[in-house]
């Protein structure tokens, strides 16, 4: 939990030298062009599980946006992925191991807004992709792991609100594809995978998700 104090922290101070810049549009109210947001939640897990039930690690992720015409906008995220709690708390049962994650993740919007409202602000609807890659071991054997990644291209819509001290929140969701691949260094990740059609597998994916932070 202390990268996502720090994230947070982070994204606060740069908000607060960012404000006073903000451009004012007509009739003196603010002309907001950027965001920058995060969910602290996914600090419980995500974007990579196992069976899309067991998360494999938590993130810490900031994603900033900028309009790039009047009706259009381009967000980037980028997330710091670190061990689960969940997989954690079940290594801890051994007594003195735990298992280590670690990772990136690295997701791109580009946004067509359909409503009367200047992007960044309103209904929208545009492609997204990701792609998260990360290596899980047990911190007892450097030699031994086994590394996980997806890739995801979808057609997302969704809407953001951003009020008028610049408070912002997005919500989304979408239809598309993704792809899952496990492969290990050290051991044989055994026929769990295969039987289980786990590795290397392209499925339906549905993206679902939230984040605020403010606008300036």
């Amino acid at each position: 939990m202390k990268k996502t104090a720090f994230l947070l922290i982070t994204s606060l101070v740069i908000l607060f030298l960012a404000s006073p810049v903000s451009a004012q549009g007509t009739g003196g109210e603010k002309d907001f062009r950027f965001t920058i947001k995060t969910n602290p939640l996914s600090a419980l897990g995500g974007p990579l599980f196992i069976a899309g039930i067991v998360p494999l690690t938590a993130e810490y992720k900031v994603y900033f946006e900028a309009r790039t015409a009047e009706k259009q906008s381009v967000q980037l995220g980028l997330g710091y992925l670190g061990s689960s709690p969940l997989v954690t708390s079940i290594g801890d049962l051994s007594g003195d191991t735990s298992i280590v994650s670690t990772g990136v993740h690295g997701q791109i919007w580009y946004k067509f807004f359909m409503t009367s409202q200047k992007a960044p602000n309103g209904f929208y609807i545009g492609p997204h992709f990701s792609y998260a890659t990360a290596r899980i071991k047990n911190n007892k054997e450097n030699d031994k792991y086994f590394t996980a990644s997806k890739l995801n291209i979808s057609c997302v819509f969704g809407y953001q609100l951003i009020t008028k001290g610049g408070f912002a929140l997005d919500i989304y969701t979408g239809l598309g594809m993704k792809n899952k691949k496990f492969d290990s260094t050290g051991f044989d990740l055994g026929e769990t995978f295969s039987d289980w059609k786990l590795n290397n597998r392209t499925t339906i994916g549905v993206p679902v998700g939230f984040s605020f932070g403010y606008a300036f």
